[in-house]
């Protein structure tokens, strides 16, 4: 208690309130005030960063935009919603975002999701209680649940989205020409049994990465392959490859097309462990194009989003929509390196 009226007397003194006069108010440590202060995400809990946020108001501690913004009732905020901080894909992603919102004079909050539609309801009243300028999320809800829950007053922003959502502004890279554009080129390589590792329900077949997949199989003459559900995460890549592995030789696929970086990462180390050879064994061609394909071994090919061109264009989006389409489409790369079976300076 000692501690907490040393932190309120320090502010009636008149003298400049300190970082460590918040801290002690809230009861949590420096670092801790700096995260929550400089929108790093993840790293204290929502009722600990609400108890910091109550201290800066009653110490009237303003440091920075952020407390200038609080005192003139004006958050200037974007709220994100990202849906895994340890995918490589959405960190450089929420990166490329803070910086864009930033250019703009604008905050951030970030908050995740684990791509749970509950979850993300609970993330979107957090943020619409804040009062944030706009929300920019890779929803998992459909914008039929969002517009029962959305507040009149705040935009949201689909990220990674190409296709067009009525009500919504839709940001994403073309994913099925993408998918199709990876797969056609498994396809030239001479592979005709390719198996898709995808994050999402096979059964959802309207997800534009199986639908450029199974495009590339119908223009080769091709029955298309099976999809294996692994969830978006290195441990479901490397599960159901493993899977995979266990059918006899002469029916299992040879060649993989990985819906994520992290499910290749995944099914890399489970070919590595059944000492197979990649790509004279089993192709793989996977999705994103994070720094994970350029430090993989074998360097694995993959379609490259350019999620700092995605935040640009979700930023304006949210700030200035009436200035951008509905739907805007990112550029993408295809990176050749040496997992599909090209020479390894091939571009």
């Amino acid at each position: 208690m000692d501690a907490v009226d040393g932190g309120a007397k320090g502010a009636a003194r008149g003298g400049r309130v300190t970082r460590e006069e918040v801290a002690r108010l809230a009861d949590v440590s420096t670092a801790s005030v700096s995260y929550v202060l400089n929108n790093v995400p993840n790293k204290v809990s929502e009722a600990t960063a609400q108890r910091i946020f109550d201290a800066v108001e009653k110490l009237n501690y303003r440091p920075s935009s952020l407390g200038r913004a609080l005192k003139r009732g004006s958050p200037r905020m974007l709220g994100i919603i990202i849906p895994d901080f340890s995918n490589t894909y959405f960190a450089s992603m929420s990166d490329a975002l803070e910086t864009e919102a930033s250019r703009e004079g604008y905050s951030t909050i970030f908050l995740c999701s684990h791509g749970d539609p509950e979850k993300e309801k609970e993330c979107i009243a957090k943020l619409a209680s804040r009062d944030v300028d706009a929300i920019l999320a890779s929803f998992a809800l459909n914008a039929i649940d969002l517009a029962t829950i959305r507040k009149p007053t705040v935009r949201f922003v689909f990220l990674d989205h190409p296709d067009r959502v009525p009500g919504f502004k839709a940001v994403g890279s073309d994913f099925r020409a993408a998918s199709r554009m990876a797969t056609t080129h498994l396809i030239e390589h001479g592979h005709r049994r390719i198996a898709m590792l995808f994050g999402g329900d096979p059964s959802e077949y309207n997800d534009a990465r199986i639908q450029g997949w199974a495009q590339a199989h119908q223009e080769a003459g091709l029955a298309t392959g099976r999809i294996y559900h692994t969830g978006f995460t290195r441990s479901g890549g490397y599960e159901q490859t493993l899977r995979i592995l266990d059918m006899p030789e002469t029916k299992r696929p040879t060649a993989l097309f990985a819906g994520s970086d992290l499910e290749a990462v995944g099914a890399l180390r489970a070919l590595h462990e059944r000492g197979l050879r990649l790509p004279e064994d089993m192709a793989l061609v996977s999705f994103d194009g994070t720094v994970d394909t350029l430090y993989s071994w074998p360097q694995i090919t993959s379609i490259q989003q350019d999620p700092v061109m995605i935040a640009k264009l979700a930023v304006a989006a949210a700030l200035h929509p009436d200035e951008c389409d509905d739907t805007q489409i990112a550029p993408f790369d295809f990176v050749i390196r040496q997992s599909c079976g090209c020479h390894p300076n091939a571009s």
